[in-house]
């Protein structure tokens, strides 16, 4: 629980230190495939108007497979190239685990490149997770979920 906790407040260091003024999100939807450790299929849509979005996160690998709801915050770091986001977030992950249900929170941050021309974007992100309740290992975590996503855009 020290660990979440850590992580939480490494977040919210990093957002109030890098304060930007934020423009309009890039695109409303996107859908498409993650691969690393944990691949599978994943979903980002934008709330209006915001810099915020949700990412739903289908994934599986070799000791099973999970859902995430993820709540991600966009920053932008290059003001002349509004193309390009860091995000942080978190939020609920649940599934199986080595034939075991779990449940539990996952954190998120990394930096995504939407094209200009071409409907796509592409992500590299860091998903560390930490179970809160599971059968045989309730304090079981994992930090190595490093992730590539490519994703279809539509929406605007």
């Amino acid at each position: 629980m020290k660990a979440i906790c850590k992580m939480i407040l490494l977040a919210a260091i990093l957002v109030s230190l890098y304060q930007s003024e934020l423009t309009a999100q890039p695109y409303m939807h996107s859908a498409g495939i993650r691969a690393g450790y944990s691949s599978g299929l994943s979903y980002k849509g934008f709330l209006l108007h915001r810099m915020s979005a949700f990412e739903v996160d289908f994934m599986y690998n070799k000791h099973g497979y999970s859902l995430t709801a993820l709540y991600e915050y966009h920053l932008e770091p290059f003001q002349k190239n509004s193309r390009t986001f860091i995000y942080l977030g978190g939020g609920p992950v649940g599934g199986y685990w080595d034939k075991e249900f779990f449940i539990g929170l996952a954190a998120v941050c990394g930096i995504e490149y939407t094209l200009r021309d071409v409907p796509l974007n592409f992500s590299l992100d860091w998903k560390p997770t930490i179970n809160i309740f599971a059968v045989s290992e309730p304090d079981s975590y994992n930090w190595y979920d490093f992730g590539l996503s490519i994703r279809y855009r539509f929406g605007r």
